[in-house]
């Protein structure tokens, strides 16, 4: 019997051929993963209009939207969703999000990652080297003593912690007893400060509903590494913002920029966990008066939390005019779910010309 014969009894016309057989098996689950992808593609539109747009400015949800969608997490859904529409053969709408994510990644590059280079050229005399830390200390990982060896390592002439209550409370000398070089000055709400300048006033207080700070006043003089041409005294404030997502940093970075204009002329530093990432349009106030060393002469990578995989710029080092920032680097470790960040800053002698380039 030939085939055609075989198609007259089962009643088929073979030129018109069985494509059943090639029919791609329906995919298990695709009825769920459909909606979903859909869902995740508005929230992925929605949370870049936000972030090209309003930002954090616009009220509770924007904000929320904003610091849940850093750039590098926009380019990794990106490339979820991509492998997502694969999965359910969306083959040209996959291809969209494969570019989408190229482009995110590529953005997210240019923001998150710097690539300054450390000069080593020799310093001017009218530059004095002050290395600066700071780091947030409140969710240990590891041990206090893998802490304690990074800090010794890093050999700061300023080291600055918050959320260090756990410290204070246990052990009131423990910073004395432990950092020995240094004068120790703590504060309220887990602020401690080691110094190997004079720490000659403090002064603490509230940033509105949203954060605290620790004002010391320290002198620069008088240790083997400053000489006597340098400003006679210099501020450096310790700033914990509360990481309530509801609400707005507006009013606690404002108070925080007036209190650096009022300062005057003398060289400003603010550390601190701000909770809030770098490219808020809330940190305007403050970038009048001062910049954040990491964006001026970073290395790396600029997201400080959570370790081990950081995707916000939280923390930061923060310096007005009378500083020209050498390098900056968030470095890597195991000891907290945040990075510390180290500064290598010099400061200049006699009155600021305006804001320098570094």
């Amino acid at each position: 019997m030939n085939s055609e014969q075989a198609a007259g009894l089962t009643g088929t016309d073979p030129d018109s051929g069985d494509h059943s057989r090639f029919k791609l098996p329906h995919r298990k689950w695709s009825w769920i993963i459909k909606p979903l992808a859909t869902l995740l593609s508005i929230g992925w539109v929605l949370s870049v209009l936000v972030r090209l747009t309003v930002r954090d400015s616009g009220g509770t949800v924007s904000t929320l939207i904003f610091y849940m969608s850093p750039l590098i997490l926009l380019s990794v859904g990106a490339a979820f969703l991509s492998g997502l529409t694969i999965w359910i053969r969306w083959y040209r709408v996959a291809l969209i999000w494969l570019i989408l994510s190229l482009l995110t990644g590529l953005w997210c590059y240019q923001k998150q990652f710097q690539t300054h280079a450390t000069s080593a050229q020799a310093l001017d005399n009218n530059l004095v080297p002050i290395r600066v830390l700071f780091w947030n200390v409140g969710d240990r990982l590891w041990s206090i003593k893998n802490m304690v060896q990074e800090v010794k390592r890093i050999d700061a002439d300023v080291v600055a912690f918050v959320e260090a209550e756990s410290y204070t409370q246990e052990n009131q000398d423990f910073w004395k007893k432990t950092f020995p070089e240094y004068k120790c000055q703590t504060g309220k709400a887990g602020f401690v400060l080691l110094s190997r300048m004079q720490c000659l006033s403090s002064d603490s207080g509230s940033l509105g509903r949203m954060g605290r700070y620790l004002k010391i006043s320290l002198v620069p003089e008088g240790g083997p590494s400053f000489t006597s041409d340098v400003p006679k005294m210099m501020t450096a404030w310790l700033v914990d913002i509360n990481s309530d997502v509801f609400r707005s940093r507006k009013q606690a970075l404002q108070l925080l920029a007036d209190q650096v204009q009022e300062n005057g002329e003398k060289p400003a530093l603010v550390l601190g966990d701000f909770n809030t990432p770098g490219d808020s349009v809330h940190f305007e106030p403050l970038r009048k008066q001062c910049r954040n060393t990491f964006e001026a002469a970073g290395d790396g990578y600029n997201a400080t939390w959570p370790l081990p995989l950081p995707v916000l710029d939280l923390d930061g080092i923060w310096v007005n005019s009378f500083w020209q920032v050498r390098s900056c680097e968030n470095r890597w470790t195991w000891y907290t779910d945040h990075r510390p960040v180290v500064a290598e800053l010099l400061l200049k002698s006699g009155q600021p010309q305006g804001p320098s380039s570094d």
